[in-house]
């Protein structure tokens, strides 16, 4: 899951489980790019980055991407992207929720509405 959780400097917070693969790279000082997914474009995304992959294996190489300034992936067809710096870190339950400033972001498709994924229950993914 991911918020808006800080203005001055602007900050997000997001909810990662701990068994999912990507929890490893977000420690204090890594850097990341959020992409932010438009309506309509996200069920690829939902889809393949819902499975498991094994150690080392390219994430993105099914998706146009370019490196961002941070060293983070792009997605091309994303609506915006968000570049971040994870800054804290806090154990919660099954999960990390990590707080990360955005140091950069640019709005790739000004025309576009930001998917949502609604769930029916919230107990599980």
């Amino acid at each position: 899951w991911v918020s808006q959780a800080t203005f001055d400097p602007p900050g997000i917070s997001l909810a990662i489980a701990k068994d999912r693969a990507v929890e490893n790279l977000l420690y204090p000082g890594s850097k990341f790019v959020l992409n932010i997914i438009g309506e309509g474009n996200q069920q690829d995304y939902v889809k393949h980055f819902r499975k498991s992959f094994a150690p080392g294996e390219d994430r993105f190489n099914n998706f146009p991407t370019a490196s961002a300034d941070n060293g983070g992936i792009i997605l091309t067809d994303a609506t915006a992207y968000l570049e971040c710096s994870a800054s804290k870190r806090m154990e919660c339950g099954d999960h990390w929720v990590i707080y990360a400033t955005v140091d950069n972001g640019k709005l790739l498709q000004p025309d576009t509405v930001t998917a949502i994924h609604r769930r029916k229950a919230g107990n599980h993914y």
